[in-house]
């Protein structure tokens, strides 16, 4: 018989608050990996496939005045931009605004966008060794700055869906991290996502993987910032969701320009590569749910030659 969840709020509000963990972790759990494509917020409008949009690019809505560029049906999730703003020197980027000028910018979004995003990123502070150079902080200095954003964020705009983020360097790190929100009184086990940071430019994938498996151990559904398709292939099944725009980067490298595309520089003359490109953008989609579903038949074979070894054993 399903409870009355009006009543049990009333009669019973540790029991309500039970029953709607059990019921968040239900759906959660019921959803499968999740991709987020980086992409430019007009994208949103035709996209069918779930994005990810940085406040870099949607701030000059919120400056300007200008409507939201385009409403959206299609899943999408928002990030700070935090590693941009510290690595370059533009100081109206919106990670420094005050953190009531940040929230009230999400909120904005929310409302004209027509579709709530899964999660937003708070203004998070990066622990990579170039980051930490600028800032001149410790990593503990970044961790504390990290979960204080969360906290305050979270209490002052409850209507955004924010993603509390894990940051570190050592494996060490990322659990103190994950130590402090608990003891701030967040259970990161109990929320539909926790971000993981200062992963995407690291040369040692298994560093990634032995943070991932060390923090998924503890029943964190992660979602893994810019994490490369060879880390995915590592440890994509242990990540609920990931995010990455290597698909632009790789077409600027590599000079990638599709059969087809027809878009040129701003003399509207010269051919340009595909690194703006969001027919481009999905084409690399498809390349990392390949990557994804192949790790997943090589670990499926893994495990099924494990249990055979047993069995004879």
């Amino acid at each position: 018989m399903r409870s009355n969840l009006c009543t049990l709020a009333a009669g019973d509000p540790a029991a309500f608050e039970a029953e709607m963990r059990a019921r968040r972790a239900a759906f959660w759990d019921a959803r499968p990996f999740t991709y987020y494509t980086g992409a430019e917020p007009h994208h949103l409008e035709h996209s069918r496939a779930p994005l990810f949009v940085s406040a870099t690019r949607l701030a000059r809505y919120a400056t300007t005045g200008d409507a939201w560029p385009a409403r959206t049906a299609t899943a999408w999730a928002g990030d700070s931009g935090a590693y941009t703003a510290h690595m370059g020197n533009n100081p109206n980027h919106p990670w420094h605004q005050d953190a009531d000028v940040y929230g009230g910018m999400w909120v904005r979004f929310m409302e004209e966008c027509g579709r709530h995003p899964d999660f937003v990123a708070p203004q998070d502070w990066p622990c990579e060794p170039g980051v930490r150079a600028r800032t001149g902080y410790t990593v503990r200095d970044h961790q504390e700055l990290t979960v204080w954003s969360y906290q305050y964020l979270a209490e002052q705009f409850p209507m955004v869906p924010w993603l509390p983020v894990l940051q570190g360097w050592t494996l060490r790190e990322y659990l103190e991290c994950a130590d402090m929100y608990e003891r701030a009184g967040v259970d990161l086990a109990d929320m539909p996502r926790v971000g993981l940071g200062s992963v995407c430019r690291r040369g040692a994938q298994t560093d990634v993987a032995a943070i991932v498996t060390a923090l998924a151990a503890r029943g964190y559904r992660l979602h893994g910032f810019g994490v490369s398709l060879n880390a995915l292939r590592l440890v994509g099944h242990l990540l609920a969701s990931a995010d990455s725009q290597a698909w632009s980067a790789t077409a600027r490298a590599e000079g990638i320009r599709l059969d087809g595309c027809t878009h040129t520089a701003r003399d509207g003359v010269t051919p340009t590569d595909c690194r703006n490109c969001f027919r481009y953008a999905m084409a690399y989609r498809a390349e990392v749910e390949q990557a994804m579903s192949e790790a997943a038949d090589a670990r499926a074979r893994a495990e099924q030659l494990a249990l055979f070894d047993l069995v004879a054993a």
